[in-house]
């Protein structure tokens, strides 16, 4: 399939779909990741399509499906920190 030859349009992809995915603020979150991943689903349609005429459209969307899951992972993930020093508050 010719991934490392197209390595940087995977990565151009991957740049362009994260600076677009929704931040995580306000009620509107839902709705709003919702409508990116809807978008990127068709996109992934579109340029499977197109694979054997225009692959560049699909490899660039390749990358958009890394950075759907980094988006996934960064939402699910929480890493919080305890700043207790074993004494007791008063």
């Amino acid at each position: 399939m010719e991934f490392v030859s197209n390595g940087n349009i995977i990565f151009m992809g991957f740049v362009v779909w994260l600076m677009i995915a929704p931040r995580r603020k306000g009620k509107q979150s839902g709705s709003s990741f919702l409508a990116y991943m809807v978008a990127l689903l068709f996109s992934l349609l579109a340029s499977s399509d197109l694979l054997l005429i225009k692959p560049v459209a699909f490899f660039f969307t390749v990358g958009g499906v890394l950075a759907f899951f980094v988006v996934i992972a960064r939402n699910t993930i929480r890493i919080t920190t305890n700043n207790s020093n074993g004494k007791s508050g008063g």
